[in-house]
């Protein structure tokens, strides 16, 4: 993407109304996450989902139908925006769940430890360290028409094994701890409570914390 592109599209009306509330978070906030982990040798089958899905790579051809929507939400079009920066960066690797008619209905994106670097540099540490033997499963979307199918668990399941044929046994994802709906997906693809992540900002300066939740905490 282009500098002048990016610029108009951080320009648009939409995006605008949100820089109040960056701010506002920037200049004081905390936030909580968990960062989920799925063992892979743990046995599990994948929930259905209300249609049929198989996984692949996205293809260029998926691109405009997945994030060329417009819902004239300003979050939404946010998600749009950050999943295409993430898609043009060039980290990990994107996996389209598709329908029958392979059509794209949901994306995330699978990294390794040899990217640590460039997902760290991205991300700004808000990650943390993927192990060898771990890839990090993130950037998940589900565009407007194929929500409510569960899709998510379904599909993070499939693409979360897509990490074995890497040799990697574990896969991690973090989730903010009141995202009820995402977490709901996430116990359903064999993903649970690993580490507690605090995210904290103080007049524009942001402070990344991990902590090792013990066996209780992960229950």
């Amino acid at each position: 993407m282009s500098y002048l592109t990016r610029v108009r599209q951080l320009a648009q009306p939409s995006v605008l109304r949100t820089v109040p509330q960056t701010l506002r978070e920037r200049l004081g906030s905390s936030e909580e996450a968990y960062v989920l982990r799925r063992d892979l040798d743990a046995p599990h089958v994948a929930p259905a989902a209300k249609i049929e899905i198989s996984v692949r790579p996205l293809v260029e051809a998926d691109v405009p139908k997945v994030f060329g929507e417009d819902s004239g939400l300003p979050s939404e079009y946010m998600f749009q925006v950050r999943r295409r920066r993430l898609l043009e960066s060039g980290i990990g690797t994107c996996y389209a769940a598709v329908a029958a008619d392979d059509e794209p209905c949901y994306v995330q994106w699978l990294m390794g430890a040899e990217e640590n670097a460039r997902i760290r540099d991205y991300y700004g540490g808000s990650f943390p360290e993927v192990e060898p033997g771990t890839m990090l499963l993130e950037g998940a979307f589900t565009p407007t028409a194929f929500r409510g199918k569960g899709i998510m668990g379904a599909a993070m399941s499939l693409i979360a094994e897509k990490a074995a044929d890497t040799g990697s046994r574990y896969v991690i994802t973090v989730v903010d701890v009141d995202n009820i709906p995402s977490l709901r997906g996430c116990e359903k693809a064999n993903f649970f409570p690993h580490q507690r992540r605090t995210l904290t900002w103080r007049l524009f300066r942001r402070d990344v914390r991990f902590e090792i939740l013990s066996v209780a905490d992960r229950s």
